[in-house]
Order: C-alpha cells, then sequence, then structure tokens
C-alpha cells in the first residue's frame, strides 16, 4: 500500500496505531480517506481484520468506508465490524437480547410512524387530549429521554415534577410497555439497550473488548451522551480508540448530539495525539477564506483554518433582493445562466435555513421549466404501500407486532372494520395476549360476516408464516404480495396514482433481489433490519438532471459545483431563537460554514429585506454572517445588471476574480440593486444593536483606535484598547474585556465599536 499519496498530516494519523487518536478532520480534507488507508494498514501490519470495529452515522457511509479498504487490502475487508452505531448495536443485540428478559432475537424495529401510532392508542387508553401534549413533542421528549439513558421514573426525578410532568411520565411508561408487548425497540432503544446489556451482563462486555482492539468513530461531533457512552464502554481494555471529527461541523444539538465529546477528548484521554487535517480538497481558496473568517468568530472551537493548493476560484456572489420574490428570481436567473454555460443541474443545490422558505422559489423554478427536486421529501420506505408490505412482512416475523397488524388486517380492504379491530383489541388485553394470537382464535363474539373475514386473514397469515422459509427473499416478498391481493388491488384500477403505488411495489420486490446479491444473510429478517435502519442520505440515488434544493442540515456530507444560500438575514439565519443565546448561535455559525464549505467553485449569497414566512411579513437586516465575511471576497455585481422582472433577459454573469486585499469595496448595495435602488439600511426597532447594515457600514469613514480607548464587542463587551498594530486590512487590535481577558482581533472585521466619552 503506497502512502505517497497521502498528504503529510493523513500520513502521520495513518501510521498512529496506538494509544487514543483524535484526528480533527475539516470540511473536505479527505477524511474517509484517511481512516481506510488507516484500517487498510492496520491489517497490513498484522492486526486480525475481526478485531477492528468502525462505527459510522450512515449505511452509506459504512458501505464506502468498507468497500475502499476492500480495494486496499482485498477481501479481508470484508471481516471488518463496519457500520452505523445502530447497525452494529442491533447485531449484539440480535445475540444477547434475551439476556434482558421481556424481549427475544426477533424484536421488529419501530419507526416515528410506529411510535406516533402506539402513542396515539396510550393517548386514548389514558385519556390524554392531544392538544394539550402534541404527540409530536412527545415523541420528541422520549427520544431525548432514552438519549440520556434515562427511564420514565429517572425522567420524572429530573423534572419539575409538575401535574404535566406526571403526565408526561405515565405515557412515556404506558409507551415502553407497549412497545415491550409487541417485542418491538424503536430508533433509541437499540443503544440504551445494548448499554444496558453491556453494564448487566459484564462477561458481554468483556467479550466484544476482547475482539475489538482497535475502535474507530467517524463524525464524532455528531455522538449524543448514549454513543458516547458505548464508545467509552467499549474501547475500554485497549484504549486504542480513533475518533474523526470537526468540532465546526457540529450542527445536530437540537437531536441530542454533544460538540463537548469532541471538544473535550482530551480531557477523557490525557494522552491522545491530535492530528489535523487542514488541507481542503474540495473548494476553492475564497470559498475556505470566507468560511473560515466567519467560524472563527466562534469561541467554543479548536482552532484551524482551511487552506488548499487548488485555484483561488471566483468572488462568492451576494445579491439583496426586496422581498423573497425577487431573491427566488435571481436565483432562478443564475441557474439559468450556469446551466446556459454547460453546469449540469445536478451540481447545482439551494440550500435554506428551513423548508418553509422553499415554496416561493418553487414556484419560481416551474415557471423557469427548471427540474428540482426537495431533498428530505417522501422516503421511498415511507411510502404508504411500501408500510403496508413492510407491515405483512413485519407480522411474520414477529407475530406480536400489534402495531403492524392494525395496519394491515383491512389492507386491502377485507369488510374487518375499526369497530371490529376495537373488538379483537379489547379482547387481547383482556387475555393479555398479542392481537395475531386473538385474530387466530377467532373470537365468538363476533357477527358472522367479521368472523368469516377475521378467520381468512388469520388463514392466510398462517400460511404465509408457514411458507417463509421455502423459498428465496425476494420470491417470498412476491408471494406475499399476490396472496395478501395488494398488486391485484392496484393492477385493476386505471388511475395514475394507483399504477405508481404498483411500480412501487414492484421496486420493492427489486429491492429484496438487491439485498439477496449484497447479504450474506438473506433471511427476512436481515432485510427488514436494513430496512428500518435505511436514512435519507442512504436513500440518495443518482438519477435524471435536477436541481437540489435542502435545508443546510440535510447539505452535511454533500458537496455541488455551485452552491446557492438563501435567506441570509438576521431572525431567518441566524434563526431568531438562537439570537439570544450564545450556544445556539454558535451552532448556527457552525451550520453556516457548513453550507459555505459545500461549494466547490461557486458560491452564492442571498437575502430579502422584506420576506413573508409563515404568514407574517418581516423586515430584517442581512445576517451577521454575511457581515463576517470580507468584503474583499464578495461581488454583488453580475455584470451591469440593472433590475429586471423575471424572465427577462440580463447580461452575462461576470465571474470576478478576488480583488487585491487592499482595494477598498464599493457598498453592498448600489450595483446588485440596480442603480435606481436605495442602499438597504437597517430597520428600527428589529433586531436593534445586533448588526449594523451592511451599507451603512461602507458608508461611514473607518473610525481609529489608539491605546487606551473604551471599545465595546458585540460579544464580549466592554473593554479597554491596548494595542493596535498593522496597516490596512493587516491591522490588528488587542483588547482587555473586563469579563474574558485579553483577547486579538482583525481589526478590519472585529465588531467593536467605539465608547464616546
Amino acid at each position: 500500500m503506497n502512502l505517497a499519496q497521502l498528504n503529510p498530516m493523513q500520513q502521520k494519523a495513518v501510521k498512529t496505531l496506538e494509544g487514543p487518536l483524535l484526528i480533527i478532520a475539516g470540511a473536505g480534507s479527505g477524511k474517509t480517506r484517511t481512516m481506510t488507508y488507516r484500517i487498510a494498514h492496520l491489517i497490513e501490519k498484522g492486526v486480525k481484520p475481526w478485531s477492528i470495529l468502525a462505527l459510522t452515522f450512515t449505511n452509506k457511509a459504512a458501505k464506502e468506508m468498507r468497500d475502499r479498504v476492500e480495494k486496499l487490502v482485498g477481501d479481508t475487508a470484508k471481516d471488518i465490524w463496519v457500520g452505523t452505531f445502530h447497525s452494529v448495536c442491533v447485531r449484539i443485540l440480535r445475540r444477547d437480547i434475551e439476556r434482558l428478559g421481556d424481549f427475544n432475537r426477533f424484536f421488529v424495529i419501530y419507526d416515528e410512524d410506529d411510535q406516533t401510532k402506539v402513542l396515539k392508542d396510550v393517548y386514548k387508553a389514558l385519556n390524554i387530549d392531544e392538544k394539550q401534549l402534541p404527540i409530536r413533542q412527545m415523541r420528541g421528549i422520549i427520544s431525548d429521554a432514552k438519549n440520556r439513558l434515562l427511564s420514565p421514573d429517572e425522567w420524572f426525578k429530573e423534572s419539575s415534577r409538575d401535574y404535566r410532568s406526571q403526565k408526561i411520565h405515565d405515557i412515556f411508561a404506558a409507551y415502553n410497555q407497549r412497545l415491550k408487548d409487541s417485542n418491538a425497540l424503536d430508533f433509541d432503544d437499540i443503544i440504551s439497550f445494548t448499554l444496558q446489556l453491556f453494564n448487566q451482563h459484564p462477561e458481554v462486555l468483556e467479550s466484544y473488548r476482547r475482539r475489538f482492539e482497535y475502535v474507530h468513530v467517524d463524525e464524532y461531533q455528531d455522538t449524543n451522551f448514549a454513543q458516547y457512552s458505548l464508545v467509552r464502554l467499549i474501547s475500554g481494555n485497549s484504549r486504542n480508540l480513533c475518533v474523526v471529527g470537526d468540532d465546526d461541523q457540529s450542527i445536530y444539538g437540537w437531536r441530542g448530539a454533544d460538540i463537548r465529546n469532541i471538544l473535550e477528548f482530551q480531557k477523557d484521554f490525557p494522552d491522545a495525539t491530535v492530528i489535523k487535517l487542514e488541507q481542503n480538497y474540495r473548494s476553492t481558496q475564497t470559498i475556505l477564506e470566507a468560511a473560515n473568517h466567519v467560524i472563527k468568530n466562534n469561541t467554543g472551537r479548536m482552532e484551524k483554518v482551511l487552506w488548499t493548493d487548488g485555484e483561488e476560484g471566483d468572488l462568492i456572489h451576494f445579491y439583496e433582493a426586496l422581498d423573497e420574490r425577487e431573491e427566488g428570481a435571481w436565483v432562478c436567473e443564475r441557474i439559468r445562466i450556469l446551466h446556459k454555460r454547460s453546469e449540469p443541474y445536478s451540481e447545482m443545490a439551494v440550500l435554506y435555513r428551513t423548508h418553509a422558505q422553499s415554496r416561493v422559489l418553487e414556484e419560481m423554478l416551474m415557471q423557469a421549466g427548471i427540474p428540482y427536486r426537495i431533498f428530505g421529501g417522501t422516503r421511498f420506505y415511507d411510502r404508504r404501500e411500501i408500510r403496508d408490505i413492510l407491515s405483512y412482512l413485519r407480522l411474520i416475523v414477529n407475530p406480536k407486532d400489534d402495531v403492524a397488524l392494525k395496519r394491515i388486517i383491512n389492507v386491502p380492504k377485507r369488510s374487518i372494520g375499526e369497530a371490529t379491530v376495537g373488538v379483537l383489541e379489547k379482547i387481547a388485553q383482556e387475555k393479555g395476549q398479542s392481537m395475531y394470537q386473538t385474530v387466530q382464535d377467532v373470537p365468538d363474539v363476533l357477527a358472522s360476516r367479521p368472523q368469516k373475514c377475521v378467520g381468512a386473514f388469520a388463514e392466510m397469515m398462517r400460511e404465509l408464516t408457514e411458507c417463509v422459509d421455502t423459498m428465496p427473499l425476494s420470491d417470498f416478498v412476491r408471494h406475499v404480495l399476490e396472496k395478501s391481493t395488494m398488486l391485484e388491488e392496484y393492477e385493476k384500477s386505471l388511475d395514475e396514482d394507483m399504477i405508481t403505488r404498483k411500480e412501487n411495489l414492484l421496486e420493492f420486490v427489486s429491492a429484496a433481489k438487491d439485498f439477496e446479491k449484497a447479504s450474506e444473510d438473506k433471511s427476512l429478517s436481515a432485510f427488514l433490519e436494513n430496512v428500518s435502519l435505511v436514512t435519507d442520505l442512504d436513500m440518495q440515488e443518482e438519477g435524471p438532471e435536477y436541481v437540489t434544493l435542502m435545508t443546510m442540515h440535510s447539505a452535511k456530507g454533500l458537496e455541488f459545483n455551485s452552491v446557492f444560500m438563501m435567506g441570509l438575514e438576521e431572525g431567518v439565519f441566524p434563526s431568531y431563537r438562537s439570537v439570544q443565546d450564545e450556544e445556539r448561535l454558535e451552532e448556527e455559525r457552525r451550520l453556516c460554514y457548513v453550507g459555505m464549505t459545500r461549494a466547490r467553485k461557486h458560491l452564492f449569497i442571498s437575502l430579502a429585506k422584506r420576506r413573508t414566512l409563515y404568514n407574517q411579513r418581516g423586515y430584517n437586516g442581512p445576517s451577521r454572517f454575511v457581515s463576517e465575511i470580507p468584503e474583499e471576497l464578495m461581488n454583488d455585481r453580475w455584470g451591469e445588471q440593472k433590475r429586471k422582472h423575471f424572465g427577462e433577459e440580463v447580461n452575462e454573469v461576470v465571474f470576478e476574480k478576488p480583488r487585491p486585499r487592499k482595494q477598498p469595496r464599493i457598498s453592498f448595495g448600489a450595483p446588485g440593486m440596480g442603480q435606481d435602488m436605495p442602499a438597504p439600511q437597517d430597520i428600527p426597532g428589529v433586531f436593534k444593536g445586533i448588526i449594523p447594515s451592511i451599507a451603512s457600514r461602507a458608508k461611514k469613514p473607518p473610525q481609529v483606535f489608539q491605546e487606551g480607548d473604551r471599545v465595546l464587542h458585540k460579544k464580549f463587551g466592554e473593554g479597554t484598547v491596548k494595542e493596535v498594530t498593522g496597516k490596512g486590512a493587516e491591522a490588528r487590535i488587542s483588547i482587555a474585556f473586563t469579563a474574558y481577558g485579553e483577547k486579538q482581533f482583525a481589526l478590519s472585521i472585529a465588531p467593536i465599536a467605539k465608547i464616546e466619552k
């Protein structure tokens, strides 16, 4: 294996094989390449492949890692344990979950839709009004508790212990009991149950510790408390733990990710080796420099500066529109021009803070005839007909799955109404058995017709269960579709929607065939497990050319030649909820950094002076993130264009190279806005004092600071100037703050103002 293909810091990471290792991998710095070479290097040095564990966050990342290692070392790579946190834990639980009691190894995994159905039943049983405590909110509370490894009782002890908390506790406990009765785990249970297994049965933990001499964790900045605990437990003996991540890309705090896991790695392992990968292989130097300037405003981070030996690239394109429709028109026009210049639609992405911002842009794109797709829309496996066939298959594997049974007992329609299902459910609860068992017994209390229909359903399910192991997986799936008459139901309709549903079912059979080819374990339970653990990123496919629309959160891990970042307004991005909370604000800034570093060649940033969002008209100034980008890196001119109605011809776009740093830049407003438009102004009363408008800053003469001046910093408060050095863009200022001590800033971008005596 030739390590000469790696840069010096990557080589150092690959060759550091013993002890704790933290690889800080900046955006586009080749972290996957580094990890795969490190694993291959371990095998080359004589380490047994089966003693290597690599944990990822998506199946796609796991497959890519395994495939790359296999190219380097051959078939021995098949023996490495590479998988997502959840898939590895499921593998462990399939072997040993019965040690915990209450569950057997044929457990099923409930997704959000299944969880919602269980919670609806719990709400009904406890007579709780969904309006008082929305199920979506309750799902989040349960997920957060499980990720913090809290039982319902432990959660209640931490709560305010009021009436509402008691209700949440009761729902939580009843929800867990229903999962137990159905031999089902939700997504969060998978890791927490593995931790329970390890803690309650040390011999099981010890067997895995002996097996895994080398543990690797990808995207360590995204780990939550449960994942962090798992990593610490499983790597306990050898301490040969290698974690890879980037604190500047930690953007999932809202779903439990804890940036402290990566920032405090050296506290957990004082003897850890830390290696920084700062050479970027994706973006131009201009884009990297802009991103570096934005992210360095965060205080809770590890110092790093991305750089490239590639081209300097074009200036960042900026546009301030009157409203969201003009902003959308500007984006569409830029896309049209780029495509005219042979840029594929598939190499363009539009990023926004929330899904609600896409509506106006979608209308514009449709009017312009520009193909697009929204990333994160309805997944294949979330479509109604696919969930139906999955429920049939889940019930066959796990007869205790009441959620699956209730979904398909009358799909296709077989005259088993809600009243009959209610009777069956009540009998099952009274007898303490599953609904499947109740259905098999066909209660006499049912009227003649429902009894006959339930009996026919029970007989069909018995036959399907008996033949599950007698034919290949894909043949069996096809058999279920035919036996259940699902295919027949859709085939007899000429409705376009029904035809599409039939095609989706046939595609599902193809998915089963693909699984048969790719997997060693070709069982139905293994197939269902694989489907349960598929994520949005795993579902991304190459397809027809389209512009991708997505939230900035969804963009992480992706890259495009041209990236448009829309809605950079204070109160939109950063969101209004974050501007008064330092931790939230820093995560918003990391999100901006992630968005910027998705671009390879061209980065476009836009905002609207007024925006209607959530049926409310708002007037917001430019985002502080825009002001953090040096003005000489931005171009607000597209040729000599003036403001025109969308659809009219405009001059060709001018991609400008960065101006020399010493050249002063004209204010943001005029050229991009049109000569007849006023420059953007501050809106009185809206986020007052947070950030001055860019135009107003550009018009004012630069302030002169000298030693002893009292200044006000937007983050650190009042301070005294200690020293000013350098000139122009190189000028730096040192300030002693009352609460934060002495800090140094680049004078050209420091958010400070002199306090007049």
